[in-house]
């Protein structure tokens, strides 16, 4: 790989974001704003996605039941909620995180930093939950 090309996508350069830091950080927040605002759309009978995990595989993925665990929460059944994708409370809080990291990294001008825990503790608990998926049965998902 030539010098070039490595510098390309490089985040930072001398302590302050690089052109491409700023763009990735601008998609991620975009990326997460539409997670969160998706659920709504999905709700109101304003857009719907099919999951393409469960498309090609029958399966649900970690996820799935996100939009309609939203949906249920709009509209006030809270155990439906849990039972269609019980972590949905922390994908959201994390989803909210990474608009504020992306936000703040580009008005800083500096890469803020999610610690590694973090994105293990979410990884187990989408694991978790999607296992749970399994053990709830098919008409949850």
């Amino acid at each position: 790989m030539e010098a070039g090309s490595a510098s390309l996508f490089t985040i930072e350069r001398n302590g302050r974001l690089s052109s491409s830091g700023y763009l990735i950080n601008f998609l991620i927040a975009l990326s997460c704003i539409g997670t969160l605002v998706y659920p709504i759309l999905d709700a109101g009978g304003i857009m719907r996605l099919n999951c393409i995990f469960k498309s090609i595989t029958g399966l649900p993925c970690p996820t799935c039941g996100y939009s309609t665990a939203i949906g249920c929460l709009l509209s006030g059944d809270i155990s439906h909620s849990f039972l269609h994708n019980p972590a949905w409370i922390f994908w959201i809080a994390f989803q909210v995180g990474l608009v504020f990291i992306g936000i703040k990294s580009i008005v800083t001008g500096r890469q803020a930093v999610i610690p590694v825990k973090l994105i293990v503790a979410l990884a187990i608990i989408l694991v978790l939950t999607w296992v749970a998926k399994f053990i709830i049965g098919p008409e949850f998902y």
